[in-house]
């Protein structure tokens, strides 16, 4: 059976074949040709090149007419972009291709593709996705069609005053003092420390799950961030998923943390009842291997919902330390390093916000200076 969209076909002797037209006759009737391998992916990529050595011919107009959009913005993603982005980078673009963009335009011609065509699209994209999720993904139609017009695959940009929906500026969410107690008590009591580093780090869960011991220096009381762990999906062609360890998000993400006194104190405990190696996972996964992230957002959703906190979920952990942070005065300049963004601009921009605390304790203010 073909995946949808594509011919693409897993055969009974265990291999892929990939599909795609060579000619036309004069009746319009279309010649195929095939390409084999063992791996989805590989016949994927496959195809991937002869259309894009298509799009660069005199070829082209026997081949899907002038060429479907699905074509050139998969030669795009594999050619052009893949091999300077990050796996989870590109996995993205994909699955945003594939959910959202080819149902509504995979199959036009690219050439015929209008405006008008992209904003219907984004008009029925705004009804079920979030204002920010929608940008993303126009942004990355307008990068593929930058790049048509870049190679002359396009004459002119359809990409044209598309009206796309602000993003909200909802605060993000954080966890009061009285829900972060809860949490804490709760992980004390089942030793669950990965909670904490969270809470007191501001560490991401990917890379949390990434931790070593090697990674972190006791006796200096320092987190060393160098990796991160993300879900994908595998090149096997079977839809499934594997976990890769990389690089964290951004340059400006590998950094070095101080771990607060207690929380050495805990992981020194913990390494000795332990007795584990440099090498070792801090907190491991059922197998032994590396802790899953997904793993990590499922037991925090459901130990939410049996402390009676709504809406946590994992990055509630680092919003809530940089909050925090915030609000025992530590500067924008020093919480951005500790979270790894590129500028305190964009500390500025995720945190300029106030907790029920804060203003509760700023309204008492007035108090101290009521005449009466």
């Amino acid at each position: 059976m073909a995946r949808r969209g594509e011919n693409i076909y897993f055969r009974k002797d265990g291999r892929w074949e990939g599909r795609y037209i060579k000619s036309r006759d004069l009746n319009g009737k279309a010649r195929f040709g095939s390409v084999y391998g063992k791996h989805y992916q590989e016949v994927k990529k496959k195809l991937v090149i002869i259309k894009s050595e298509l799009y660069q011919s005199d070829f082209i107009p026997v081949i899907h007419g002038n060429g479907s959009f699905e074509d050139w913005a998969d030669y795009w993603l594999e050619i052009l972009v893949s091999p300077y982005v990050k796996p989870e980078t590109c996995s993205g673009y994909r699955r945003s291709l594939n959910k959202h963009i080819y149902p509504a335009l995979g199959r036009m011609n690219i050439r015929e593709i209008e405006p008008r065509h992209i904003q219907d699209m984004v008009l029925a994209l705004q009804k079920k996705l979030a204002a920010t999720t929608l940008r993303g993904i126009c942004r990355l139609l307008k990068s593929i069609f930058n790049a048509a017009c870049e190679k002359s695959v396009l004459f002119h940009n359809p990409y044209q005053d598309i009206r796309v929906p602000k993003a909200g500026k909802r605060p993000p969410r954080v966890l009061t003092c009285l829900e972060q107690e809860k949490l804490e008590r709760n992980a004390l009591t089942n030793n669950e420390l990965e909670y904490l580093m969270c809470l007191y780090t501001g560490i991401r869960v990917g890379e949390l799950c990434a931790l070593r011991w090697q990674d972190v220096d006791l006796e200096n009381s320092i987190l060393h961030i160098r990796h991160s762990i993300q879900r994908i999906p595998s090149d096997s062609g079977l839809r499934r998923t594997q976990l890769i360890l990389g690089t964290p998000k951004s340059e400006s993400s590998v950094r070095d943390i101080p771990i607060p006194e207690f929380l050495g104190m805990l992981l020194r405990e913990k390494r000795i009842l332990e007795k584990t190696d440099a090498k070792d996972q801090l907190f491991k996964g059922v197998k032994g291997g590396y802790l899953d992230p997904r793993t990590m957002q499922q037991r925090i959703s459901k130990l939410g919902k049996q402390l009676g906190i709504s809406g946590v979920h994992m990055h509630t952990l680092r919003h809530t330390f940089a909050t925090r942070c915030l609000e025992q005065g530590i500067p924008y300049e020093i919480l951005c390093e500790f979270l790894g963004h590129s500028s305190p601009q964009i500390t500025l921009r995720h945190y300029a916000h106030c907790t029920p605390e804060t203003k509760r304790k700023n309204m008492e203010f007035l108090n101290s200076i009521f005449l009466l």
